[in-house]
């Protein structure tokens, strides 16, 4: 069966606009995803001290949205500094977190753990080797 002319015009109009759509969209969501790295900076700071304070990740929602194995385990974080250096990649800042970490047994251990951290849309922390 042939198609009209006009269905094969609407078809071609439909895909332009789905691509125009597409297209555009990404220009947006590139911007809409800028980093702002003192926020960043401040998020990865504040994870930790609700970690420190004995709260759960969860009760960091919606402001921060995160995810750190070790705290999930029941880990105690007996101190932490988030190290001066950081690396952005434009959409998130890679920041490394010196820290002393309990074990439920109550071994201590340091670390130095690398973390990406997000502002945008929503803020995130998230190790970067989990």
């Amino acid at each position: 069966m042939k198609s009209s002319p006009i269905a094969n015009n609407l078809r071609w109009l439909f895909v332009l606009l789905l691509l125009n759509g597409t297209l555009t969209g990404c220009g947006r969501t590139a911007r809409s995803l800028s980093l702002n790295q003192p926020k960043a900076r401040e998020a990865c700071n504040e994870f930790h001290a609700a970690w420190q304070n004995g709260k759960k990740v969860s009760d960091l929602k919606p402001k921060i949205i995160g995810r750190d194995s070790d705290w999930e385990t029941g880990q105690t974080l007996v101190s932490f500094e988030v190290l001066p250096e950081g690396r952005s990649d434009g959409t998130n800042l890679h920041l490394t977190v010196r820290r002393t970490v309990k074990d439920t047994q109550g071994k201590e251990t340091q670390q130095e753990v690398a973390f990406v951290v997000g502002t945008s849309p929503v803020v995130t922390v998230f190790r970067s080797d989990e």
